[in-house]
């Protein structure tokens, strides 16, 4: 059974962190006509409306959403084995689109940017950039991540809404590490090849 290669790529992803698409999904073709799901145009692309599944008897519903000759579209939405939505992804032109994790309660957990690129003869491509938000399920901040080309280079940590520490990334390796206290900077620690050396006190 073949799924689209927009799943099989978010599968492997950063984008796992918790996310439903390192869980199984199958094909559903519903009834025949226009309206009829998961169809491929004639260069063999997903096209129309996808409906994916966690059982065989489409009942628990994994993905929803639409694509044009293989890309995403408008708004795909993943839910989990619940049935609760996990993660909403409006698009935009050229693949660019927002994503939004979701707490079981409905509230905004995560949210950022990130873009699909595709296209003949290119292995299809899903990245984070830009600056991705954590809130706690009373709407705040617990942390901002900066991703470039998919790479993270920047976390800062919150704790009841004020910043305590900023860590910063070079090639996905922690290369600076700021401690903060009611807005005052106390310590910074330098780092290389994953380890310390350095501490500096600044009070």
């Amino acid at each position: 059974m073949r799924l689209p290669s927009f799943l099989l790529l978010l599968s492997g992803t950063v984008l796992l962190s918790s996310c439903a698409g390192s869980l199984p999904a199958t094909r559903h073709y519903g009834p025949h006509g226009f309206w009829k799901p998961n169809r491929f145009d004639r260069h063999g692309l997903e096209t129309g409306r996808w409906r994916t599944y966690y059982d065989d008897g489409s009942k628990q519903p994994f993905t929803a959403g639409r694509y044009k000759h293989g890309r995403p579209v408008k708004t795909f939405s993943y839910y989990d084995p619940t049935g609760k939505l996990d993660r909403s992804e409006q698009y935009q032109r050229d693949g660019f689109c927002e994503v939004t994790y979701w707490h079981p309660g409905g509230q905004v957990a995560r949210k950022g940017h990130a873009q699909w690129v595709t296209g003949k003869d290119r292995q299809p491509r899903f990245y984070w950039y830009g600056p991705w938000t954590s809130y706690n399920v009373n709407g705040q901040i617990t942390s901002v991540q900066t991703y470039e080309d998919g790479k993270q280079v920047r976390t800062e940590t919150y704790e009841d809404g004020k910043l305590t520490q900023v860590e910063i990334f070079d090639n996905e390796k922690r290369t600076r590490v700021e401690t903060y206290a009611d807005g005052q900077l106390l310590k910074v620690e330098s780092f290389e090849k994953g380890l310390r050396t350095g501490t500096t006190n600044t009070l």
